[in-house]
């Protein structure tokens, strides 16, 4: 891909004798939504964690806009403008709504007019947010907890949001909200690489999907065309 804003190269992750990924190569392109589909255990958010220093890599490299950033510190990729939404969400329950976007301001270093502009670009994004902004976030369902998780990690001004499993525990109906908003922030200007069990979601939404199996890249190709593949839709689409 032209314009790559991420490349893994022969990437290898283990987990003590377990081998998570296995000689694992991709490419995110700028302004895009890319997608990593594949089964439960398949390796997608070890992936994600490699990118963003959770998990060391044992071989291979990770690239962002060119510059290697194999194994460096979680903190250090969030400063090259990269929010990481992670599986299960993990917003303060105790906390307000406005005081987890807050928290999710932290690399803006207390420019408080910024923060505020951010918040209020929020609010706009995710109305249900505004309504509620002094309710703790434990209180609001899974659906909304997941445009809190997103909208915090919009707080620092990511050029690339990498949102693990968006879908996971929440009501069908709401999983179509929650898609509608990743295709928006796509189009604010934002990259976005979405790791998605629902492979029928992540095919509809994203131009270009690889798919994981056992911690290896078993095919990858333009969204309409593994939408016509029959192994993918035997596999992953239940037709």
């Amino acid at each position: 891909m032209s314009n790559e804003i991420i490349r893994f190269d022969n990437v290898n992750v283990s987990y003590g004798a377990i081998q998570a990924l296995q000689g694992v190569s991709l490419s995110v392109e700028e302004g895009a939504i890319v997608a990593l589909i594949g089964a439960n255990g398949a390796g997608k958010t070890t992936l994600l964690n490699a990118l963003t220093g959770v998990v060391p890599v044992k071989d291979g490299k990770i690239f962002l806009r060119g510059e290697d950033v194999t194994n460096m510190k979680s903190h250090h990729i969030a400063a090259r403008k990269v929010a990481h939404v992670p599986e299960g969400r993990h917003i303060f329950a105790e906390l307000t709504i406005e005081e987890n976007l807050r928290i999710g301001a932290y690399t803006l270093h207390k420019d408080k007019a910024k923060i505020e502009s951010l918040i209020e670009q929020n609010y706009e994004l995710f109305p249900i947010l505004a309504e509620r902004r002094r309710q703790q976030g434990g209180t609001l369902s899974g659906g909304e907890q997941q445009m809190l998780a997103i909208a915090r990690g919009l707080m620092m001004e990511p050029d690339v949001v990498l949102l693990d499993e968006p879908s996971l525990g929440i009501a069908p109906i709401v999983v179509e909200s929650i898609f509608e908003f990743i295709v928006k922030i796509n189009k604010m200007g934002k990259t976005i690489f979405l790791v998605e069990q629902n492979a029928n979601l992540a095919l509809e939404t994203a131009s270009y999907v690889y798919v994981l199996e056992n911690g290896r890249i078993v095919n990858e190709n333009k969204s309409e065309i593994l939408l016509q593949d029959d192994s993918i839709r035997k596999a992953y689409l239940g037709i």
